[in-house]
């Protein structure tokens, strides 16, 4: 979960949902260094989440598992039922008491 805890992570995710992309296509469209799109995209290789297809001097990005989308539209839907929960707690407190 770690992994899909970085927002460039799941922006490189969200990028290649629609196709494979090569590192220039993705530094470009979202404005990051090479190293640090570099960086990123060698975790989410190492965790098997993206792999790529060498054409020739360029690596092509792709997702490797659809399921990846499955498994963050599940733990978004779960953070917001946090929220929301949390949220329900702070306007049941009486915050008149906290003032006075």
């Amino acid at each position: 979960m770690k992994v899909l805890g970085d927002q460039t992570r799941l922006e490189v995710l969200e990028l290649l949902k629609n196709g494979e992309k090569t590192s220039k296509e993705i530094e470009d469209t979202l404005d990051k260094s090479q190293s640090t799109i570099s960086q990123h995209l060698k975790i989410l290789i190492d965790m098997e989440l993206i792999d790529f297809e060498k054409k020739g001097n360029k690596n092509y990005y792709n997702i490797k598992y659809d399921y990846v989308f499955k498994i963050l539209t599940f733990v978004q839907s779960f953070v917001i039922t946090l929220h929301k929960e949390k949220l329900k707690k702070a306007a049941d407190l009486d915050i008149y008491d906290t003032l006075f």
